[in-house]
């Protein structure tokens, strides 16, 4: 179910090597930054930013909590092009930061694309659901296309649901997590205010990922169905909310009750055995079937959504 992927994209080197036998060798650069890598033709001011969706357009995504640093530094190395700052929805005590790193970011030698996105930065379906539409709107979703420049997110930064939340971004879609070190870092008492120096970045690591599989889309039909159902239903409910019952037999016949539940018991087993994404009461055809947390969070990762403009 999970397999090793490259950490870059274009000259980048590949994924840490484990020799047989022997030691992990770090084979990633202490700073990525200098590392080759396809650039988009940077726009004149006055034509706008850089498209959505520009393959080679370096693109960042960093909630914001109490830092600047750790945000705006890795911004600066990698000469970025865009970024999506994810806040919370609603006003307080973290708003001074992000002012001060939008500050930062646009007093910088170029011009950067600087989105806010508000999002709720403790529920890490809310924020999958943010990153899910960040990664769709670049065109970051397939992890096998070699031609694009990775979205990078920042998982030091925010809460830590949000770093849960990017690095399975990560996993699923066209990402590249890193975490940013510091050697020194501030914090006064309660009451967070914005200093001339907040942190000092001592150096950018990336965070190694693997590709997260997806169920099938008619097991995902599954999830949805219980899930558009207030999580739980019966066997034969379910047949009837997945047309199971409908031109399944031979000449577009509904098919007998035992071939319906036949259908059903197939996408049922992996999602129960297998992902751990259902729970069944007990065996037979009258048996309740529940969605579980983890089946949950995969409608928000795997289910379709309408997708929203940023």
């Amino acid at each position: 179910m999970l397999q090793k992927q490259r950490l870059g994209a274009g000259n980048n080197p590949g994924p840490v090597a484990i020799p047989s036998g022997g030691r992990t060798r770090n084979l990633i650069p202490p700073r990525w930054s200098l590392s080759p890598m396809p650039r988009a033709r940077r726009p004149d001011p006055a034509e706008g930013s850089l498209p959505l969706g520009d393959p080679n357009a370096r693109i960042h995504i960093a909630p914001v909590g109490f830092e600047v640093e750790r945000i705006t530094r890795p911004l600066e190395l990698d000469h970025a092009d865009r970024v999506y700052l994810l806040t919370r929805a609603e006003h307080d005590q973290a708003a001074p930061f992000v002012e001060e790193v939008v500050r930062r970011i646009h007093a910088l030698r170029w011009p950067i694309d600087v989105r806010i996105v508000r999002t709720d930065l403790w529920n890490v379906f809310g924020a999958l659901a943010s990153l899910r539409g960040i990664f769709e709107a670049e065109d970051r979703t397939d992890r096998s296309r070699m031609d694009q420049v990775p979205l990078r997110v920042n998982v030091s930064t925010g809460t830590k649901i949000t770093a849960i939340a990017g690095t399975l971004a990560s996993m699923l879609w066209k990402g590249e997590p890193y975490y940013v070190q510091v050697s020194r870092a501030w914090y006064s008492g309660r009451t967070p205010r914005v200093h001339a120096v907040h942190d000092v970045v001592e150096r950018v690591e990336p965070v190694n990922v693997y590709e997260l599989r997806a169920p099938s889309p008619e097991l995902v039909e599954v999830l949805e169905a219980l899930d558009r159902r207030g999580g739980a239903l019966r066997k034969r409910d379910l047949i009837r909310e997945l047309g199971l019952d409908r031109s399944a037999g031979p000449a577009g016949t509904p098919g007998s009750p035992q071939a319906q539940h036949g259908r059903l018991r197939r996408r049922l087993e992996p999602l129960e055995h297998r992902w751990g994404f259902i729970r069944s009461e007990r065996p037979g055809p009258r048996a309740r079937i529940t969605l579980t947390e983890q089946g949950r969070l995969a409608v928000a990762l795997f289910g379709q959504r309408e997708s929203s403009s940023l």
